[in-house]
């Protein structure tokens, strides 16, 4: 998703800056869209991608038509004689192109004398700060959501996220079942959700039965746990028990005198710390990666920026995670 989101941004800025019309554009991200689904093996977030990436799409492009639409010609004159398009490319303009493009500038009110008088480079990147880089911002902070959440809070990123854990959930439950296993004890960890707490390191069953093991445990059917379910303001209703969206909990066969042991409260608060302080240095990342990926091309000075912020947070997530003993996941970090 991620990647997908990332190759629509990059394409719809190059090919509005190169002038190619809309039907173009639209045929170049349906190609991107069709080939990035091809990779997504489960049919309901297959459906939401689509959906959301197309909404993504058209807000990319209606931020660059509102922001640029009256910009281009003056930016197109600006970049002309620095030897650059608009799309990032670097060409040499004859003295003709140059000659045109100044007296273009002066029709509009840039007067021959201040160009003359301020060096381009910098005269340019004053009308960039003004202009541009407000609209690259605005491009760089959309995001495409989750067509199933009316809030508008939720990513299609964690969209995917959340798919990806419940069917490997799913698959995990069908597999002990195969291989014959009748009870299961359900993991424990320290920053677990409310939803969880009260199901996490009980013992189930896989066949229905109710009962008590052989150390005293009182076991109920798993869906007990799992089958809990919630209605979106939209209608949508989702299973979302154990073992659901965004769970990361896990089972395991149950052996008598088995069990996982409870953290204590301040385990738990620390831990539930040390993770969202890894969601946001996360974000962080991303942020300033997709700042980077807006920048290429129009704006030099914000590229580089962002890129060494992009790696400075990077850096930091990982050295974070290490002296706190958790996994980093390069994945949450990727844009491309």
């Amino acid at each position: 998703m991620e990647e997908a989101e990332t190759k629509i941004r990059q394409t719809v800025k190059y090919e509005y800056f190169s002038g190619r019309p809309k039907s173009e554009i639209d045929l170049k991200i349906r190609k991107i869209v069709s080939a990035e689904l091809k990779k997504v093996s489960i049919p309901e977030l297959s459906a939401a991608a689509s959906s959301s990436l197309w909404k993504f799409y058209s807000k990319q492009y209606m931020e660059l038509q509102r922001s640029f639409e009256r910009q281009t010609l003056i930016l197109s004159a600006l970049f002309l004689l620095l030897g650059k398009r608009l799309n990032g490319d670097k060409f040499t303009p004859t003295e003709a192109e140059k000659r045109q493009a100044r007296e273009f500038l002066e029709e509009n009110g840039y007067d021959g004398s201040r160009l003359m008088g301020v060096p381009l480079q910098r005269y340019s990147q004053e009308y960039i700060s003004k202009n541009v880089k407000p609209a690259l911002d605005r491009l760089a902070n959309q995001e495409a959501k989750d067509p199933d959440d009316i809030t508008g809070r939720n990513s299609l990123r964690n969209r995917a996220e959340m798919e990806v854990r419940y069917n490997e959930n799913q698959g995990s439950i069908e597999e002990l079942k195969v291989r014959g296993v009748k009870l299961v004890i359900a993991s424990v960890h320290a920053d677990c959700s409310e939803r969880c707490r009260r199901w996490q390191g009980r013992v189930y069953s896989l066949d229905g039965s109710r009962g008590v093991t052989e150390d005293g445990r009182s076991y109920v059917p798993l869906e007990e746990a799992t089958d809990v379910y919630y209605t979106t303001k939209i209608g949508k209703t989702y299973k979302n028990g154990l073992l659901g969206f965004n769970c990361r909990h896990y089972l395991v066969e149950y052996r008598a005198g088995f069990y996982f042991p409870n953290p204590n409260p301040v385990v738990e608060k620390r831990e539930y710390e040390i993770t969202e302080e890894q969601r946001r240095m996360e974000r962080e990342v991303r942020k300033w990666r997709v700042r980077a990926v807006e920048s290429k091309g129009q704006d030099d000075e914000a590229y580089k920026k962002a890129r060494q912020k992009a790696i400075e947070w990077n850096k930091a997530y990982i050295e974070f995670s290490k002296r706190n003993g958790r996994a980093y996941y390069p994945s949450r970090t990727k844009i491309l």
